[in-house]
């Protein structure tokens, strides 16, 4: 009696585990709208926006993220022409940033994104971090 009940719990949890990680797939991609709002929510957090500077930041991060799907899907083929593209996108999106943000905002902006950018390269895999022998980039 013993063994059947160990048995059964044990198939119960393997079972469970199971069904667990088939949930786990793609998520769903988020719209540009959805984008902007949670990085406005996000920045007001941080930052303890206006509600003028919230609503300028929202109109201005649904244009970017619309224009950085539009050059991405422009580019798919042409990594480096991606690249050049979203750069430049970046940049503009900068130079909005500092009008709608006061100054310290945006050097506290600067700041959090710097870490930010530090955490995902520490989270990337090791081995996404060489160069593979390759050309060192500029």
């Amino acid at each position: 009696m013993k063994k059947f009940l160990f048995l059964t719990a044990t198939l119960c949890i393997l079972l469970t585990v199971g069904i667990n990680a088939q949930q786990k797939g793609p998520r769903e991609r988020m719209t540009p709208e959805q984008q902007a709002t949670r990085t406005v929510e996000r920045l007001n957090q941080e930052l303890k926006l206006t509600d003028a500077q919230q609503k300028d930041l929202k109109k201005m991060f649904t244009e970017s993220f619309k224009k950085r799907e539009e050059t991405f899907q422009k580019n798919k083929e042409n990594r480096e022409n991606m690249r050049t593209q979203m750069q430049k996108n970046r940049e503009e999106t900068d130079a909005q940033l500092k009008k709608i943000l006061t100054t310290e905002q945006y050097k506290t902006y600067k700041e959090n994104e710097e870490k930010r950018q530090q955490e995902r390269q520490q989270r990337r895999p090791a081995h996404q971090n060489r160069n593979h022998g390759s050309y060192p980039r500029n």
